[in-house]
């Protein structure tokens, strides 16, 4: 399996003219892969970065915050929120348009570290005014010009990042030679004549009907995958779901979920989770000229942003191996505030583990943020296990533990093709026939570590239970003959709920002259990048 792999290495300073809890970042080189919104309030600017090879497409428009200066703490408190957040989907009802604009795209605030630290409110949106928005400022929202939003209306997909910040500062996000643009066009025409008779709503009015799925299907859900009938499964196992079907199943999905930006109350955090993070106090460190010093920030960042993405990997092979250490990963008390109850979840994932013969899981564009005292990883994932198959975005929140080691505290699933099919299909075709080689190879050249390399602990090879007695057996046999040639012909495959089902003609001779012809029949299930065999038997034909 191939890890595409893309760290931001940021750095959480804190400016001392915006207020003691005011986050400014520093992104390097490396930080932008596909896409990126860049918000910085201090100098009302934003940014839409798209990279395509060695290219970046920069987008840069004047923008407007809300009323109040700092991080959003509470309902009502008229500021924007710092951190890291993504787009939920577009709200496209008729909206108050002097207010709002004709359409704006809501963000996941509150996002999950949000919650653990006591931050209430909602309805945090990008979206545009009626009017230029020189002199204006908003509720806590994000606002660009009409124009420049109807110009970023096909890149503003669900699931695009947006990293809000006091101020920001890179060495490629703002083209050098690109002036910023103030936009200062006449007023559109009215909202009766832009939305004709159609009611205004409010801010508050339009988040009501985004939490009840007005947000389109690829709006954003905190769910895990629902089963799926194997024999479907089975019938589409080798070939692609279309997009238009992806699409159906997102918005069958989405149905009678609870939304991500609720308004409600949530539980308050622990007084060191709602502390604001101290301003840090100049040192000879930080008065070093400014290459240098960022130069030594990533370096500083560097492990922490290694760690999260290994982690991140990690966890997913955890998960695909159906292990007891999957659950390591997780802090419990604060997965239980953001995602309800861990032991629920960990009862829940422990049945599966034990009924479920295998599971695959593929990974990929594995990206990593870093907001004010926590990480965000986000990645493609395609599932696939004997009861159901499910793909689309999934993020873990980070944060450090008492014992100051990274876990996860909040997880959040975007539903949505990512075109991954193609893993296991290249796994069984490619993948499996060198792995059956590899193994041929052990056992003809009588190579007993290699050999036992190939199977589970609990494999069953004919009447044998277990490794050591497969080992056992071995060890006997080839101490008085030794295999001369293990050749297997007509060989089929077929994903079946037990496994991978290898069915081949084997021929078999030993130095002593016994020779014999047989069915060989093997099950495998994905480990890894590879595979390992849970079952073995064979019949003489």
């Amino acid at each position: 399996m191939q890890f595409k792999t893309l760290v931001l290495s940021i750095l959480t300073v804190f400016s001392v003219s915006a207020g003691a809890n005011a986050w400014e970042v520093h992104l390097p080189e490396s930080a932008l892969d596909e896409s990126l919104i860049l918000v910085d309030k201090g100098k009302d600017e934003f940014f839409y970065l798209e990279k395509h090879g060695n290219e970046i497409t920069r987008l840069h428009y004047p923008s407007i915050h809300g009323e109040k200066e700092g991080d959003k703490q509470v309902q009502g408190d008229l500021k924007t929120p710092e951190g890291v957040y993504f787009v939920r989907g577009k709200i496209q009802v008729p909206l108050d348009f002097e207010m709002y604009g004709d359409h704006a795209y809501p963000l996941n605030y509150p996002n999950p570290i949000d919650v653990l630290r006591g931050k209430t409110g909602g309805g945090i949106w990008i979206h545009s005014k009626g009017n230029p928005i020189a002199g204006q400022v908003t509720q806590g929202c994000v606002a660009i010009d009409l124009a420049d939003i109807k110009a970023l209306d096909k890149y503003l997909q669900a699931g695009t990042p947006v990293l809000i910040a006091q101020g920001i500062k890179s060495s490629f996000h703002k083209d050098k030679e690109l002036e910023r643009r103030e936009v200062q066009s006449p007023a559109p025409e009215s909202p009766a004549k832009e939305h004709g008779e159609a009611p205004a709503l409010s801010e508050a009015e339009a988040e009501k009907l985004a939490e009840a799925g007005s947000l389109g299907a690829n709006a954003l859900e905190v769910a895990e995958e629902k089963e799926q009938d194997f024999s479907q499964l089975l019938n589409s196992f080798m070939s692609s779901d279309s997009s238009e079907n992806a699409e159906a199943k997102n918005e069958q999905k989405e149905q009678g979920e609870s939304s991500e930006a609720s308004t409600e109350e949530v539980q308050s955090a622990q007084d060191e989770e709602q502390a604001v993070i101290a301003a840090q106090e100049p040192t000879e460190e930080t008065q070093k000229p400014a290459a240098a010093q960022e130069e030594a920030v990533y370096a500083d960042n560097s492990q922490d942003m290694d760690f999260i993405r290994q982690a991140t990997l990690d966890w997913n092979n955890a998960w695909a191996d159906r292990s007891e250490e999957f659950f390591d990963f997780y802090d419990t008390e604060k997965y239980s505030r953001t995602s309800g109850s861990f032991e629920k979840f960990k009862a829940q994932k422990q049945g599966l583990f034990s009924t479920l013969s295998w599971i695959y899981i593929a990974v990929d564009d594995v990206e990593v943020l870093e907001g004010p005292g926590y990480f965000v990883s986000w990645f493609k994932q395609y599932y696939v296990a004997p009861n159901h198959k499910t793909e689309g975005i999934r993020r873990l929140y980070w944060m450090k533990d008492e014992t100051g080691a990274y876990k996860v505290c909040a997880m959040e699933w975007l539903p949505r093709a990512v075109k991954l099919e193609h893993t296991l299909t290249d796994k069984i075709q490619k993948d499996a026939p060198a792995f059956i080689e590899k193994w041929r190879l052990a056992w003809e050249q009588a190579d007993i570590n290699a050999y036992a390399s190939f199977y589970t602990e609990h494999a069953i090879q004919d009447t044998r239970r277990g490794l050591d007695q497969i080992i056992a057996q071995k060890q006997e046999v080839w101490s008085m003959k030794k295999p001369t040639k293990v050749h297997f012909s007509n060989i089929t495959m077929s994903m079946e709920k037990e496994g991978l089902i290898v069915r081949m003609v084997q021929d078999y001779e030993d130095n002593r002259g016994y020779h014999d012809k047989g069915m060989k029949v093997l099950t495998m299930i994905p480990k890894g990048d590879s595979w390992i065999i849970s079952k073995e038997w064979w019949r003489r034909l």
